[in-house]
């Protein structure tokens, strides 16, 4: 059942070109990352991993592969939006046989430019991984 929760989840992300998904390459690892309105999510699947829909609310969701397999990280990150206020990310980590994924909300304003800030561990011998972009939202 949880798989085919986010399987909805990455379906929507790339039928979806507000929420068009990016890919960092960091070495032999691939970074894939994307942030977009929380109501994109069904509701019976936010329900399922305790995810608020709302206007004000944002997914962020994350994953780290190496040579196509997922690669269990560790990421914390903030966000900081135009008025220079910084909200904390909390991310918690869905399992599956095929995929890792980290998701993270985020409480924005209508029409905020977010400044996103993150950390990723994904080896132990590599050093974190520090992801930087930025979204406006309408």
């Amino acid at each position: 059942m949880i798989r085919l929760a986010i399987i909805g989840i990455i379906a929507l992300l790339i039928s979806t070109e507000a929420a068009a998904e990016q890919k960092i390459q960091v070495g032999e690892f691939e970074i894939h990352y994307t942030a977009f309105p929380s109501l994109l999510v069904p509701a019976d699947t936010a329900n399922l991993h305790g995810l608020t829909r709302a206007e004000n609310r944002l997914l962020l969701n994350l994953s780290v592969r190496r040579i196509g397999e997922p690669v269990p990280a560790r990421v914390t990150g903030q966000v900081v939006n135009i008025l220079n206020q910084a909200q904390p990310l909390t991310f918690f980590e869905v399992s599956e046989q095929t995929a890792i994924y980290y998701l993270a909300e985020v409480v924005n304003q209508e029409k905020d430019w977010l400044r996103f800030t993150l950390e990723i561990e994904f080896s132990k011998d590599h050093p974190p991984y520090v992801l930087e972009f930025n979204r406006q939202y309408y």
